[in-house]
């Protein structure tokens, strides 16, 4: 048998080296994947400011016309320093810190980011600023950061999220002179915070985890319902209905026990994959922040009259009785073209109302205007 030439030979490679090669080579078209995710969510942030930008230039237009000029100077953003204070550790359905400090680095002159643990009176001393804003609020400030909060001639702002315990919080609330929650019901009615201006402004959806995306068959459905199944409601009456009969269904909520067909969504299930493998979200009494992940994964849903959901319900499905739910669930599981173009524009209005940008802007616009 002729042995074969030394060009046809090859090293052995390291078992290591080989392992090192495949590691790094994923780790590349993570990158990859990053940077390309990085460059769109930019374009899309400076295409939404500009329209903003347009959008006021067209108002401020409008209103000289009108003669309606306001006697107070309009403060301008792009002179303002911000201090942003974010939690040490980010928590599940808190904000996304990088994603507010990026647009208020649109919004702003400068902006200074630091964690709860460091200390504040070392970026205030001798500092001009104009806000300091701490978000979440579900790390303690130390009394020497209280104290520094205190004396600062800032204005100050505190952004709670979904998990802070405003009723714990009641002895530092006195400190800010805004706080904004997620909803309108965590705003505190205690009459010692009477000048502090409270309002209800909640945390878009982080658009890296809820946005489209293709997923694998077992997170497939036809249907999936979102709320509680109890004697008397919607619900309840939808689930013996003859319309969820030849349909794979899942269901998340109180009182889905009886219906054994169902399937029901366990509490560690990844909830943005569930929702962008189903074709039809149905929704009763959810909250605002469960209506926007749907539509952020560009999920079609019907939500209920009674659901505290966005305010622009032209873009949003709803229905106010039983009958009404049925009609709309057939008529637009039948019809799928229409189904698909009010979850884009339901995506659409998330995309370039619901944003970290435009939160940022109606924030900013609260303190300042």
């Amino acid at each position: 048998m002729p042995a074969k030439s030394p060009k046809s030979r090859r090293p052995v490679q390291h078992p290591n080296q080989v392992y090192l090669r495949q590691m790094n080579a994923t780790l590349n078209r993570k990158l990859k994947s990053i940077r390309r995710h990085l460059v769109l969510q930019q374009s899309d942030l400076q295409q939404h400011l500009m329209k903003m930008i347009q959008d006021g230039k067209e108002q401020s237009m409008a209103s000289e016309d009108n003669g309606n000029i306001s006697d107070s100077p309009r403060v301008q953003y792009k002179q303002l320093k911000v201090l942003l204070i974010t939690p040490s550790i980010e928590r599940k359905g808190s904000a996304n810190s990088i994603l507010i400090e990026q647009s208020l680095r649109h919004l702003v002159q400068y902006v200074n980011e630091i964690k709860t643990i460091q200390s504040l009176a070392d970026h205030t001393a001798g500092q001009d600023l104009d806000l300091i804003l701490v978000l979440d609020g579900e790390d303690a400030l130390s009394n020497q950061n209280l104290e520094a909060l205190r004396t600062s001639s800032a204005k100050k702002a505190i952004w709670l999220s979904d998990q802070s315990d405003v009723k714990q919080l009641e002895s530092i609330i006195p400190f800010f002179d805004y706080v904004f929650t997620q909803h309108s019901t965590q705003i505190p009615s205690d009459q010692h915070m009477v000048n502090v201006s409270c309002h209800a402004i909640p945390f878009p959806p982080n658009p890296t985890v809820f946005c489209p995306q293709v997923v694998g068959r077992e997170y497939e459905s036809d249907v999936y319902i979102i709320g509680d199944a109890h004697p008397g409601s919607c619900l309840y009456a939808l689930a013996t209905h003859a319309s969820l009969s030849d349909k794979r269904v899942r269901v998340e909520g109180q009182g889905w026990e009886r219906f054994g067909a169902f399937v029901p969504v366990k509490p560690h299930e990844i909830r943005e994959k569930l929702y962008n493998g189903t074709k039809l979200v149905v929704q009763d009494k959810s909250s605002v922040r469960r209506i926007m992940e749907v539509a952020a994964c560009g999920t079609f849903q019907l939500i209920s009259a009674s659901s505290s959901g966005p305010l622009n319900t032209e873009d949003f499905q709803r229905y106010a009785t039983f009958e009404e739910l049925v009609q709309k669930l057939g008529h637009y599981w039948d019809h799928v073209d229409q189904r698909r173009l009010a979850a884009s524009r339901a995506l659409s209005y998330m995309k370039y109302n619901q944003s970290y940008l435009h939160k940022s802007l109606q924030l900013m616009d609260i303190i300042f205007q």
